[in-house]
């Protein structure tokens, strides 16, 4: 991502909270707050980057997880940012090993781009964020160096996926439920045998006409069901169908229909084979492999570091970070030369802070039946690559990515 003309995205403070409050970490601030072999991080450099990942998870959440977001996610987030900090040192700490460096004209830019970032915010936001020239500084060479590291890390990953290893069919089908209900006081109820009966005939019925030739969609419009046929691709090893679905689907050859309904606990499937290999899905499945091996060695690698290494965390300390102030981020038209290392790593930083902790259980409570299921994977693979992309709570002009 080498983009000209960067918005710059500024973390203020909501204007509702109080001005009591907005006091950093006071004389704490400078104490060693996380510490890995020779280097340690205060804990207002620890507060800073939480601060940063608060703003962000703040801007793509909030609106989702309404008010009391941090009472769930407040020491995951903290935990998670702490992990980050402990991880870049590390990284620091072994640049020599893969040619990885700062320059002096890195340090310059990032000199350069701390001072404009406390220029941009008022000074009541920089003090609450305890966001020094100091502490920007050192956060910005850890971006660097967090991103340069991760690209030497991964260069070597085999890149090569033969179409065997990431072979995707893909299926369509229609799921006609037998679950239960809910009633008023929550309890569950069955479905009872007379309604699953007519769940089992409205199945056939359907299954007859797409046997017959007729489209699965027109056939589903014809039989007064307003909903569409579910389109899933699966592998050896990925995909969301269930066993049972998978070994009826590996039967079936392109375009052909089950010859029977199959029966799970949750109900009745008419089931058709797409295509016995999907080139469009094999191609995203290669992808996605490729990935898995890049951060496969990226996190093999750093937990290799750290059984070498001596670290550890004043949980005291870290416990006076908490979650009474909320960080927004609000945006204005700053020019920029060009996206740096530094902005590229802060949104990944940011990225891992806040991915975990705002899909997981977002994906477990949509996840209710096959299709839900599938939708909400699609979801959270979008939120993630969302928050993966997205500009970091503070992007200015720092290091060029060499």
């Amino acid at each position: 991502m080498n983009k000209l003309g960067r918005k710059l995205l500024v973390a203020g403070l909501c204007a509702c909270m109080a001005a009591a409050s907005l006091t950093g970490c006071g004389s704490k601030a400078g104490k060693a707050a996380v510490t890995v072999g020779d280097d340690t991080a205060s804990l207002g450099l620890v507060n800073l980057m939480l601060r940063y990942n608060q703003a962000q998870m703040q801007s793509l959440y909030a609106s989702f997880m309404g008010d009391n977001m941090w009472e769930t996610y407040g020491e995951t987030t903290k935990n998670n940012v702490v992990e980050s900090i402990e991880n870049m040192f590390l990284m620091e700490q072994h640049m020599s090993d893969y040619g990885v460096s700062i320059t002096d004209e890195d340090k310059t830019k990032i000199t350069d781009a701390a001072e404009k970032f406390i220029e941009t915010n008022d000074e009541k936001t920089m003090k609450a964020m305890n966001a020094t020239q100091e502490n920007v500084e050192r956060l910005l060479t850890l971006y660097t160096v967090q991103s340069r590291m991760y690209n030497a890390i991964i260069a070597d990953v085999d890149t090569n996926v033969s179409d065997e290893e990431a072979a995707q069919k893909t299926v369509k089908y229609v799921l006609f439920s037998t679950a239960g209900s809910t009633d008023e006081d929550g309890n569950s109820v069955e479905m009872s045998d007379e309604d699953k009966a007519a769940k089992k005939e409205a199945a056939q019925k359907l299954l007859d006409a797409v046997k017959s030739g007729e489209d699965m969609a027109d056939a589903l419009t014809e039989l007064g069901e307003d909903r569409s046929p579910v389109t899933s691709s699966y592998g050896t090893d990925n995909g969301t169908l269930n066993d049972t679905l998978k070994e009826a689907a590996d039967k079936l050859s392109d375009g052909e229909v089950a010859d029977e309904l199959i029966e799970t606990d949750g109900g009745y499937y008419v089931l058709q084979m797409v295509t016995t290999f999907d080139e469009e899905k094999t191609k995203e499945q290669k992808d996605t492999i490729i990935s898995q091996r890049k951060s496969d060695l990226y996190t093999t690698t750093l937990d290799g570091w750290k059984e070498d290494a001596k670290i550890s965390t004043d949980s005291d300390l870290l416990a006076t970070l908490g979650f009474t102030d909320t960080y927004q981020m609000k945006e204005t038209e700053t020019e920029t030369s060009t996206e740096t290392a530094a902005e590229t790593a802060a949104t990944e930083a940011a990225s891992e802070a806040v991915t975990e902790a705002a899909t997981t259980e977002a994906v477990t409570e949509a996840a209710t039946t096959e299709a839900a299921t599938e939708a909400a994977t699609e979801a959270a693979t979008e939120a993630a690559t969302e928050a993966a992309t997205t500009e970091a709570a503070t992007e200015t002009e720092t290091a060029t990515e060499k």
